[in-house]
């Protein structure tokens, strides 16, 4: 049984060093990306909705984005609206939605980072956006390029 259990044991070890020594090899090169682009802007509501008797359930509710991207200048400008009620976004809920208590996010450059600048809200988490114009660095995949674009929230329409 001794035998047996070492014999398992050295088959493992040189098929475990075989697979390693073929993914070492004839790998190609991936592309390091050099773009550092905001290409979207988007916004969104999130509230807690009661669920059975002690349970909350976090909702997500979409904001109208209207957003034009200069790409020469670096200036994303966003036109935010509310949208009407609907089955868990009710009138009461929809009168809260203000510049400041929003979530913003944006899509970048594949492999891209995004960082807020000074004092711009991060993103991806509830913030304060009233002051309605930010800065926030793009840096691309090769950790090198770097573009510093300006946020600003041109309207804020809650109807």
């Amino acid at each position: 049984m001794k035998t047996i259990k070492g014999f398992i044991y050295i088959l493992s070890i040189l098929f475990s060093v075989g697979l390693v020594s073929c993914m070492n090899g004839g790998l190609e090169d991936l592309p390091v990306y050099q773009d550092a682009e905001i290409t979207a802007f988007n916004f969104e509501y999130r509230y807690a909705t009661s669920v059975g008797g002690d349970g909350e359930k976090m909702q997500i509710q979409e904001l109208v984005t209207d957003t034009q991207i200069d790409t020469d200048r670096n200036i994303v400008t966003c036109l935010i609206s509310v949208p009407n009620p609907n089955n868990t976004f009710t009138e009461i809920e929809k009168s809260k939605v203000s510049l400041k208590n929003i979530v913003g996010y944006a899509s970048i450059s594949t492999a891209a980072t995004i960082y807020p600048i000074d004092d711009a809200p991060q993103l991806g988490k509830r913030n304060d956006f009233s002051k309605k114009t930010y800065k926030y660095e793009v840096i691309a995949a090769d950790g090198v390029t770097r573009k510093v674009w300006t946020l600003i929230i041109k309207d804020f329409i809650n109807n």
